[in-house]
């Protein structure tokens, strides 16, 4: 019996369901399952939203956005945050901000929220479009469970809009593969040029994105090679990639030197910690083990069968894209914000997983695949994710006690304020003390002196810090060496320990008009 080779369009038309018969219209295909993963998806990062005080980075982007409104609307000054934020302070900070302005740092958290429901709604439709609706259905159950994503639904900080704009990127690639033939060239080539557009939108929201805008590339080539022979791959590779390089150029022409800086100190030159790589992979592998093994089932799958010829290598780049941010640490010996980092590797790795859970879920020709799929989502969420989800957001401590002691030692003790990582008391202090007003342990210089240790002894000597508040965190080193000079310069005394926090305020008054120091 002859062979018979089937061309890419041809196994492309295989999978697209039969038309209706003449005169009745096809039923759509249901959305409400859907609904019910989103649904299951809020209720778990909603539970944390309340149940911490702000963290240092979301204290320190919302304080931004703030700083950024003021900027615009009234000239006043502001820092050089472009120099050494790890996104442009442009752009997500400002939108924080807003929300924080109408409802807290409640409202700013529900709004990265509102982007996480959006990025699972964004898998669900790329998934289906590549794999069809069940693949879908798993493929979301996977990541909206997952730890990370919960993190993220209730975290005010930049990572949910990149992630939004991210799969938005590839969602429109691959929405554009899909129009391969019938003289829609031009509706391909928007779309793909959107795609490019959308990834420089999210490289830009967050630097460190950068890292996956090579597999939103070679989704956008692959996915086209699957549907259409020839060079079409090449067209939607040089398209997309294009109408990235175009706005990413123009976005940082526009930045300036300032952002240049931002980028290569937060994202391109960061210097390396002393993790052990061992310790780095196996904590990213705790994060996304199932999405992980179940990515690298669906790779295998692909590979070894004998259709789509054209699609084969498009779930192995897919699970790869989960190694990306675990390989990065583990070269910077690193595990600062990885639960974080993982979470777009994890997107991309999740439709190659739904890919290879339908494949399996087809052995039982019934409905019985429903429940066999979703035992592993739920062990895995029940004994897993809805643990370490929880364990994230007692990780800093409560600020709520120190504020309230802030609040009317500010108003008692006028001046300059001394702070380890000041951003949480200047976010919760800032319509009484304006920013210039606050100092950090990272990084200070006084009058003439070195920077640094010598610098904080001097400006303690002379009674320059109305309030020192001290945590020994992250630089308790520093802390140590600062106590000393308070005990030795004396005038200084404890106003109140607070969990963490001591707060040493000064007997004597601050200098009026003496030197300011600078951070």
């Amino acid at each position: 019996m002859p062979r018979t080779y089937l061309s890419a369009g041809s196994i492309a038309a295989r999978r697209r369901p039969p038309p209706a018969p003449p005169g009745r219209r096809a039923r759509p295909a249901p959305w409400w399952p859907l609904l019910v993963v989103l649904a299951v998806q809020a209720v778990l990062s909603l539970r944390l939203v309340w149940s911490a005080t702000a963290f240092q980075d979301e204290a320190l982007y919302l304080r931004a956005g703030h700083l950024e409104w003021a900027h615009w609307l009234h000239q006043a000054p502001v820092p050089g945050f472009g120099a050494y934020f790890s996104g442009a302070p442009v752009l997500y900070p400002p939108l924080a901000a807003a929300a924080d302005g109408l409802g807290g740092l409640a409202a700013a958290r529900l709004l990265s929220l509102c982007f996480m429901l959006g990025v699972t709604g964004l898998l669900w439709a790329s998934t289906a479009r590549l794999y069809g609706r069940r693949a879908a259905l798993l493929a979301s159950g996977l990541f909206a469970t997952g730890a990370g994503t919960q993190f993220l639904g209730a975290f005010a900080t930049f990572d949910a809009m990149a992630l939004f704009l991210l799969g938005l990127a590839t969602w429109l690639a691959v929405r554009a593969a899909l129009l391969a033939g019938g003289g829609r060239s031009r509706s391909r080539a928007a779309l793909l040029a959107a795609a490019g557009l959308a990834l420089a939108a999210a490289d830009a929201v967050a630097y460190p994105t950068v890292l996956f805008t090579p597999v939103v590339l070679a989704v956008a080539a692959l996915a086209a090679r699957r549907e259409q022979p020839g060079r079409a791959w090449l067209t939607a590779l040089v398209t997309a990639g294009g109408s990235w390089l175009a706005l990413a150029g123009a976005a940082l022409a526009a930045g300036g030197r300032a952002y240049w800086r931002g980028v290569t100190a937060s994202t391109l030159a960061r210097p390396p910690a002393d993790a052990a790589v061992s310790a780095v992979l196996r904590s990213a592998y705790i994060w996304t083990s199932l999405i992980l093994v179940l990515a690298a089932l669906g790779a295998a799958m692909a590979l070894a069968g004998r259709a789509e010829s054209g699609g084969k290598p498009l779930p192995a780049a897919l699970a790869a894209a989960a190694l990306l941010a675990p390989a990065g640490q583990a070269v910077l010996h690193t595990t600062v914000s990885l639960h974080k980092h993982v979470v777009p590797g994890a997107w991309f790795a999740a439709i190659a997983a739904g890919y290879a859970m339908a494949r399996l879920s087809r052995l039982d020709p019934g409905y019985g695949w429903a429940a066999v799929m979703a035992l592993p989502i739920a062990a895995a969420t029940l004994f897993g994710s809805l643990g370490q989800a929880g364990t994230l957001f007692r990780a800093w401590p409560d600020s709520a006690a120190a504020v309230a002691v802030l609040r009317s030692a500010v108003r008692a003790h006028p001046g300059q304020y001394l702070a380890e990582d000041y951003d949480v008391e200047a976010y919760y202090l800032r319509n009484q003390v304006p920013w210039p007003r606050w100092s950090d342990t990272w990084y200070f210089r006084y009058g003439q002196a070195a920077p640094g240790a010598p610098s904080y002894a001097a400006a303690i000597s002379r009674h320059y810090f109305s309030l020192v508040i001290l945590d020994f965190g992250d630089t308790a080193a520093a802390d140590v060496l600062i106590t000393a000079d308070m005990h030795r310069a004396g005038g200084y005394y404890v106003l109140s320990r607070t969990g963490p926090f001591t707060v040493w305020a000064a007997r004597a008054p601050a200098l009026a008009g003496g030197d300011r120091g600078r951070h």
